[in-house]
């Protein structure tokens, strides 16, 4: 008897020690909870794209799509994927993670159409995360010598948010409204 409880303790001991959630290194403490701050955003969502060519007077939108966000790679990155990448269009994959060396959040962007991996760094703002390519020169011709930037401004909002999304020709001096993009909670 004395055996079998002994063994039956073992497998109990063997059972919660598996169970428990490791701790995680102190490095890994800051980024682990910024990306917990992006955690609201996670779930299957709609999104409605909507493009201006004259600074935001008219929009012209998109059929609405779906993408799911959700954290990975032990929560240190916040990965948003189109749910069907068949459909005719633009799609697009990003990827936001925290740098506690510098104190910023990068974004990596990679659609399906130039195939750029575009780099953004941004801080938060308010309810926001603001995000530009000025950093990275991760722009795309536009015109003889004019090469554009990006700048977007990410809402941390549940259930409906914004993505805003504005340009600039002349490497951040000046920024005109290019795209906006409504997201709206499905789960």
């Amino acid at each position: 008897m004395k055996t079998i409880l002994t063994a039956f303790f073992a497998i109990i001991m063997t059972a919660a020690a598996i169970a428990q959630t490791p701790e995680r290194p102190a490095v890994s403490e800051k980024p682990y909870a910024m990306m917990q701050r992006l955690a609201l955003l996670e779930g299957r969502w709609s999104m409605v794209t909507e493009m201006t060519e004259d600074g935001g007077q008219t929009w012209q939108a998109f059929p609405a799509a779906e993408v799911d966000l959700h954290l990975r790679h032990k929560g240190m990155i916040l990965a948003e994927i189109p749910a069907d990448t068949t459909s005719p269009g633009f799609h697009m994959e990003t990827y936001i993670s925290f740098d506690q060396y510098r104190n910023v959040y990068r974004k990596a962007a990679i659609d399906d159409v130039w195939g750029i991996m575009d780099m953004y760094e941004g801080a938060p703002a308010g309810d926001s995360i603001v995000f530009t390519n000025i950093k990275s020169g991760t722009t795309f011709p536009v015109g003889d010598g004019v090469w554009r930037n990006f700048r977007l401004t990410l809402e941390l909002r549940s259930p409906v948010r914004m993505l805003h999304i504005e340009k600039s020709d002349d490497g951040g001096a000046s920024w005109q409204k290019a795209f906006r993009i409504t997201y709206t909670k499905q789960d």
